[in-house]
Formats: C-alpha cells, sequence, structure tokens
C-alpha cells in the first residue's frame, strides 16, 4: 500500500512539473490566414487531443491498482457485516410476531388494538399500507375508454407546422401567408463544428 502511494505521489509530482514547463512556456502570435495556417492550427489540436488522451490513459492506469483494492475493500465490509444484516432480520422477525400477536390479543379480549410499542431502544409499530393495485393495461384501457375516463395530451405537431410554414424577416408564416401565433424567429449565427480524424 505504501508502495502505491508512493508511485502515486511520484505520478503527481511529475504532472505539476509538466505543468509548470507549459506554463513557462509562452505562445507565439499565430493567426489563421490561409489554408496552411489552417491546417497547421488543426494539426496542433489534433495534437493536444492525443495528449489529452495520454494523460487520460496515465490517470486511468495510476487508479486502476486503487480501484481494486477499494473494490475489494468494499466487498469485504459488505461480507463482514453479513451475520449481522441476518441476525437483524431474525430479530426484526421476532419483533414483527411479537407485536402482531399483542394486536391480536387486544382484538380478542374486544379491547381497541394499540399497532405500536415504544421499547428502550425505539419504537415497534403495524402501519396500514395502500392496497397493492395489480393492472392488467390492456383491460383498464378498454374500460376507460367505454367508461370515457381516458387523459388524452394534446401537443403541436411541431415537425407538420415546420413542413408548411416559411419564416420571413424574424415570422413564421403558414401556407395561407398568416403568421403562426405563439413562435417567434430567432435567427442564429452558423455554429462552429471542428472535426478532428
Amino acid at each position: 500500500m505504501a508502495k502505491d502511494i508512493q508511485q502515486l505521489d511520484l505520478f503527481i509530482q511529475s504532472l505539476n512539473k509538466e505543468e509548470e514547463v507549459s506554463q513557462e512556456t509562452t505562445f507565439q502570435a499565430f493567426t489563421v490566414s490561409d489554408l496552411e495556417t489552417a491546417a497547421e492550427a488543426q494539426r496542433r489540436i489534433s495534437y493536444f487531443y492525443e495528449r489529452m488522451a495520454e494523460i487520460d490513459a496515465v490517470t486511468d492506469n495510476q487508479i486502476e491498482p486503487f480501484q481494486a483494492k477499494i473494490d475489494r475493500i468494499k466487498e469485504w465490509g459488505e461480507q463482514a457485516k453479513q451475520e449481522y444484516v441476518d441476525r437483524v432480520n431474525h430479530y426484526s422477525l421476532l419483533l414483527e410476531a411479537y407485536i402482531r400477536e399483542q394486536v391480536a390479543e387486544q382484538q380478542t379480549n374486544g379491547k381497541k388494538a394499540k399497532k405500536s410499542i415504544k421499547l428502550p431502544y425505539g419504537s415497534i409499530a403495524l402501519k396500514k399500507q395502500q392496497p397493492e393495485f395489480i393492472k392488467n393495461e390492456d383491460e383498464l384501457l378498454e374500460y376507460a375508454r367505454q367508461a370515457e375516463l381516458v387523459k388524452v395530451k394534446e401537443t403541436a405537431d411541431w415537425a407538420a407546422i415546420k413542413k408548411v410554414s416559411r419564416i420571413h424577416e424574424g415570422k413564421m408564416y403558414d401556407q395561407n401567408g398568416e403568421v403562426v401565433p405563439g413562435v417567434d424567429v430567432v435567427e442564429r449565427a452558423d455554429k462552429f463544428e471542428l472535426k478532428i480524424e
């Protein structure tokens, strides 16, 4: 473990040295003015992407041994807790049986059932639950249609509206030349896209 920490420290120190060197380097004024300089700018971007990918690979390789150890420790923790989880479940079942027995006894004696018991370390209780509904969606939908209990959500068919409309001077017009209400058209500049192959 100490060896792994030393390796991680050395790695972090090497990254810090690279950062110091790159901060000391001053960028030369570079402008894109023709195809040659555009190609050069793209080549440099490609190089920077490759360097970032190398750094990601080194980072992943440095994290990997620690991640395996972390996963192993977590797995050990879950296994170590399992006997206590089993015991919690066992005693919980005993407490549930006890409170159900107490409620049944109270109901048998004609008393109003007290469904909670305070104990020194907390309380136990029986809480009424909502019923579980197991639905057959097809049969239920058919019933809802006949009883007119179907929910329908209406939305504008934007694709169809765009298909039959035209844009002119910041407005959208339908095929009859009428302005389409509820639509403001905001022209935007072309979006820059960079593809590195």
